[in-house]
Parts: C-alpha cells; sequence; structure tokens
C-alpha cells in the first residue's frame, strides 16, 4: 500500500508529461496538393450551372449579356464553358447525332459571350451526354 501512495505521485507526473494524440503527432508536416488534386480544384466537374438555355432558344443574348456582366463585376478574368448536354443515345451514333443538333447554338451561345467582353481564351466549348433532357449549360469559374 505503502509503494502505491509513493508510486502515485510519480505516474501523475509522468502521464502529465503526455500529449493528446492529434494530427500534429503523426504528420507534423502536411503534405502538399499533388498535380490531381490542383487540377481537380480548376475543372468544372460537379458545380451548378450559371445559365441554361434550352434548345431552340433564339432570344438568348440579352440575359446571358446580363450574366456574364454580372460574372464579370464579381471576378474580371472569369472562365465560362459551354457544354452542350443531351441524354446518352440507345447508341453512340444516336447521342452524336442528337449532340450535333446542339452544337450550332452552343457555338452562338459562346460567341455571344465573347462579344460580351470577355477574352477568348477564357471560353471553352464542350459537349457530354448526360442528365435527362438536353440543354446547353454555362458553367462560369
Amino acid at each position: 500500500m505503502r509503494l502505491f501512495l509513493l508510486l502515485s505521485p510519480l505516474m501523475a507526473c509522468a502521464l502529465a508529461a503526455c500529449a493528446i494524440p492529434s494530427r500534429d503527432t503523426f504528420a507534423p508536416a502536411g503534405a502538399g496538393p499533388d498535380t490531381a488534386t490542383i487540377s481537380a480544384t480548376q475543372a468544372f466537374a460537379g458545380r451548378i450551372p450559371y445559365v441554361t438555355i434550352l434548345p431552340g432558344t433564339t432570344d438568348f443574348s440579352a440575359p446571358l449579356a446580363k450574366a456574364v456582366n454580372a460574372a464579370l463585376a464579381i471576378k474580371q478574368a472569369a472562365r465560362f464553358e459551354v457544354q452542350a448536354q443531351t441524354p446518352v443515345g440507345a447508341t453512340p451514333d444516336a447521342s452524336a447525332a442528337s449532340l450535333s443538333t446542339l452544337t450550332e447554338t452552343a457555338s452562338a451561345v459562346a460567341k455571344s459571350i465573347i462579344s460580351d467582353g470577355v477574352a477568348p481564351q477564357n471560353v471553352t466549348l464542350t459537349a457530354k451526354t448526360a442528365g435527362l433532357n438536353a440543354a446547353i449549360l454555362v458553367y462560369v469559374k
């Protein structure tokens, strides 16, 4: 019993010197981001479209100009991606045919964005088979 009473203060002092395990215990200098992580932060994947234009719409210039100017007011060097998107077809040829019907309008949207004051290198034009409805989506970053 006396031994326990003598060792109790020593054990308390020894435990007081211990640190609670944390992230710094295992990796004191955190690893920096790799190139794949940096590329992922620059991609448009997983973003909500800024503007959606339905197929057959021809009078998109004025509302699109207003949206582009609002984005440029926030970030002067904003990048825009115009994406023609259709649902997946029964065959690859059917998907390509449905995408080709949207390419003319998507190209006109990209040209309209450039004419609204965006540098041509900040506008990209892509096509994708996804979603449930055909649309032209404009993403901003």
